[in-house]
């Protein structure tokens, strides 16, 4: 029997047994007359419930959906009875009998975020295969996983499924590559964006100008404005047409880059193929003039689209506002953000700050508290250039009080730079506040530190925390987790190992977000910190440093676990050095720690991957000796592994003790 074969029998339900099919009747007879309560406490469910019995369940018509989703979500919220993926993709199957796919949708998503669930697409189309007869079934079903992992931002996964669609030659539509173009864009990964395009082109999926209109966008804000003018080239001579917003977003690209005349060049382009610019088109144009303080061109191209029947919209309103404001016209700019109320659109941050700033150079305080009550008022939240304008015109005009009433509104509102510009502004801002006398507390600095790590500027962030103490301000917890966390990403350990340093040297306590629980006092890194960080070295290929600190850890008289062994034996099985392995599962047991499942798993998974069959089932037979009972993980390891290596006959006898033992 072949491996994919065996998958399929594995996955479909076996002859149950007759306590499996009492208990799974029981749960359903009871399901169909009351609610999912009164099983919550019942000893049917603490004792006899196991993954088969919610097959058997899950796939019972006599069941109601409503009822197989409510014992679905009382398996997921219950840690001892938490659904496996069978019961994850037997619940599937029984949604898609009556196409509910939003129902669907959220049980994938359940699989795609739980890492002990995940697997390859093949593994599940093999599993759910045999569930219904429609031919379309598994098309769809690839459509839809390909989309929640776009979604999830696992791009690795999701090409995955794309390239066992083309593989197996499973019809791909546009709309669902589109997800993943979306996401990738987002993400600004228009390098990895761009390549799926081609792979989309080469794949002969049908695609329109929406797909090109995506990779285009991305390329233009990333300033490539070239190569997405290539592109749009290309797909031309393929017969694909760029649409409107393709266009618009070429002449934004020129647009960013203060290349004007090529960006007006694009739209009479545009214009010569047939299309019709629109409200974004002379917009973007104008709002490119302004960059360049072409003020009156830019209110003459305005002006010039409203001749041709379009209206003001909240863009071309802010653009014409800023163009006033910036001329000094502040009466006009006031007029139009009437104007704008008056027809329904409502102003945004933009349109405030704006505004904000043209009436501080005017050095109207009275008319910029009013502007800033009202945005509140309307409910628009300031954000940190609003309150930058108006801190910053309190300091120069030594009215201190009220820039430090502005300034404590703003930390309890929540504010946080979030972009490059929004972070230099709050650096000068609060540079400003402590010239002028207003003491900044930590909580500020921590602020201030998390925005420059989520922006990846860590010496920055690491310089602010000098700073910090310059100015005998306490660096505490949640400093040294922003910026542990922010190394730890970046893989930088020798600098997360300096802070744990300097954490000691500053007598501050670690908690569970720092990665452990310390010590009573000294913040000495026990057992938990080392099992994380040695894990966190291991995921990131990192073995050495792995190494140094398990041996380290007896240096520092910290005692190594179960879960330090087992995390150490898996990185050694992982690299195919199985003698390092089994000599160190020797001194664990040595040391009075007996092995576990997940070491056994570790151990077994290994002597499989490198063909080592006999050593394999050697530990299986003696897990079983020591009263270690096998998981669902394992059997399937050793199925598929004898399966794998020309043994097909002990597999099935495996599969079949496996039955056997429920």
């Amino acid at each position: 029997m072949s491996t994919q074969k065996l998958i399929r029998a594995f996955s479909r339900t076996h002859i149950p047994s007759n306590q499996h099919q009492e208990t799974a009747s029981n749960i359903v007879q009871a399901l169909s007359y009351s609610s999912i309560e009164p099983l919550k406490h019942s000893p049917l469910i603490r004792s006899t419930l196991n993954s088969y019995v919610v097959q058997l369940v899950l796939s019972n018509p006599r069941l109601s959906l409503r009822s197989c989703l409510q014992f679905f979500n009382f398996l997921r919220e219950n840690p001892a009875h938490k659904p496996d993926l069978a019961a994850h993709l037997t619940l599937i199957c029984r949604l898609y009998d009556v196409r509910k796919f939003t129902d669907i949708q959220f049980v994938l998503n359940c699989i795609a975020n739980d890492v002990n669930l995940r697997t390859p697409v093949s593994n599940i189309v093999s599993f759910v295969e045999h569930c219904t007869v429609d031919p379309i079934f598994v098309q769809k079903l690839c459509d839809m996983l390909f989309r929640v992992y776009a979604d999830n931002g696992m791009f690795k996964e999701a090409t995955g499924v794309f390239d066992y669609m083309e593989k197996s030659e499973i019809e791909i539509h546009e709309r669902c590559c589109m997800v993943l173009l979306l996401a990738l864009r987002s993400c600004d990964k228009m390098d990895t964006c761009f390549s799926f395009f081609q792979r989309i082109v080469g794949a002969k999926v049908e695609i329109t100008a929406k797909s090109v209109a995506i990779v285009v966008s991305g390329l233009c804000v990333r300033g490539e404005v070239e190569r997405a003018k290539g592109l749009m080239e290309v797909m031309v001579t393929k017969g694909i047409e760029p649409d409107v917003l393709a266009y618009n977003s070429l002449i934004n690209g020129y647009c960013i880059r203060g290349m004007l005349e090529e960006a007006i060049k694009m739209k009479a382009i545009m214009e010569h193929k047939g299309f019709v610019p629109n409200v974004v088109t002379y917009s973007t144009i104008a709002s490119g003039m302004c960059k360049l303080k072409r003020y009156e061109e830019a209110k003459k191209w305005l002006f010039a689209m409203i001749k041709r029947g379009f209206t003001h919209n909240l863009v071309t309103f802010n653009i014409l506002i800023n163009i006033y404001s910036k001329m000094g016209n502040l009466n006009e700019a006031h007029r139009l953000f009437e104007e704008m109320k008056e027809g329904g659109v409502r102003p945004d941050n933009v349109t405030y700050s704006t505004l904000i700033d043209g009436y501080s150079k005017k050095g109207d305080l009275q008319e910029m508290m009013w502007l800033f009550e009202e945005m509140e008022k309307g409910g628009v939240s300031p954000n940190m250039f609003v309150y930058n304008i108006l801190i910053n015109w309190c300091c120069e005009t030594e009215n201190l009080e009220e820039a430090e009433r502005i300034f404590e509104k703003m930390k309890k509102g929540g504010v946080r730079p979030d972009t490059n510009a929004k972070l230099e502004e709050a650096g000068l801002l609060l540079g400003k506040l402590e010239k002028g006398g207003v003491r900044l507390d930590t909580f500020t600095y921590n602020t201030l530190i998390d925005a420059y790590c989520k922006e990846e500027k860590l010496e920055q962030s690491y310089k602010l925390r000098g700073c910090m103490e310059a100015r005998g301000l306490r660096v505490d917890t949640v400093t040294y987790n922003i910026l542990i966390d922010a190394f730890c990403k970046k893989g930088y350990f020798k600098e997360v190992e300096r802070l744990f340093e300097e954490m000691e040297k500053d007598d501050v306590r670690a908690n569970e977000v720092t990665y452990t629980i310390m010590e009573a006092r000294g913040l000495r890194v026990n057992t938990v910190t080392y099992n994380i960080l040695i894990d966190a070295f291991c995921n990131k290929g990192y073995f050495k440093e792995a190494e140094r600190l398990f041996e380290e850890m007896e240096k520092n008289d910290v005692r190594a676990n179960k879960v330090t062994y087992t995390i150490m034996i898996d990185m050694y099985c992982n690299r195919g050095n199985l003698t390092k392995a089994h000599k160190l599962r020797v001194v664990m047991e040595a040391m009075g720690i007996i092995p576990d499942l997940y070491t056994y798993a570790s151990l077994i998974n290994g002597e499989f991957s490198f063909g080592k069959l006999d050593v394999a089932l050697k530990l299986f037979s003696e897990m079983k000796q020591r009263g270690v009972i096998p998981d669902l993980f394992i059997y399937t390891i050793i199925i598929l592994g004898l399966s794998k290596h020309g043994r097909p006959d002990g597999a099935l006898r495996l599969y079949d003790e496996m039955i056997e033992a429920g």
